[in-house]
């Protein structure tokens, strides 16, 4: 885990992350120094005892399929109350691996929260839970936050555009991808010093 510095010990933000695999919200959630909570659609509620495991996991149910006012809304009252926002602007797991177009959605809710966004880049998920496996694999799993983005905006109507939101979006898909790079040049087996031991 890098840049775990740069989660604030208290106060709101949104954190958005790239997507390959159902592990990417505990592998987001344990790399934090505190409690987030997350989206997942609302389908993953319904299957016996997974739905009650990410709903104790400080998920809450999403309509991917069209406007799901209730689920916005809730997300913005966490924000204003002071909680940590998980969200993954792709929408979908990448098929490939490699990071797909971000939606504005996450820039809007940030933006109408009025809270800065951590872009997070994870890799290694899907190869430890990779699409429609129904087993863990080996792997490693690296996760890292950058900076905190802000997403205040000064139109006279006090609203950002879809111009400023989708500024603001592809400014945090172009820092996971940056982040992502960064993991990619540093493996594993090259993270650690090559020192002897005492």
């Amino acid at each position: 885990v890098t840049g775990r510095e740069h989660i604030p010990p208290q106060g709101p933000a949104l954190i958005a992350a790239n997507h390959l695999s159902y592990l990417d919200p505990p592998a987001v959630g344990s790399s934090l120094p505190r409690r987030t909570y997350y989206f997942a659609k609302q389908e993953l509620f319904q299957i016996p005892l997974f739905g009650s495991l990410i709903r104790s996991c400080y998920a809450f149910p999403v309509n991917r399929e069209g406007d799901d006012k209730e689920a916005f809304r809730s997300a913005i009252e966490l924000l204003k109350a002071g909680e940590l926002l998980t969200v993954f602007p792709e929408g979908a797991r990448s098929a490939d691996g490699s990071l797909q177009a971000g939606g504005r959605g996450a820039a809007l809710i940030a933006a109408r929260a009025g809270v800065p966004i951590i872009p997070c880049a994870v890799s290694g998920t899907d190869q430890v839970l990779p699409l429609h496996a129904k087993f863990l694999h080996r792997g490693f799993i690296q996760v890292s936050f950058a900076p905190p983005l802000q997403t205040r905006t000064r139109d006279n109507a006090g609203r950002a555009t879809k111009l400023d939101l989708q500024a603001i979006t592809d400014q945090v898909m172009a820092e996971i991808a940056r982040l992502l790079q960064e993991q990619k040049a540093y493996p594993r087996f090259l993270r650690e010093p090559d020192t002897p031991c005492d």
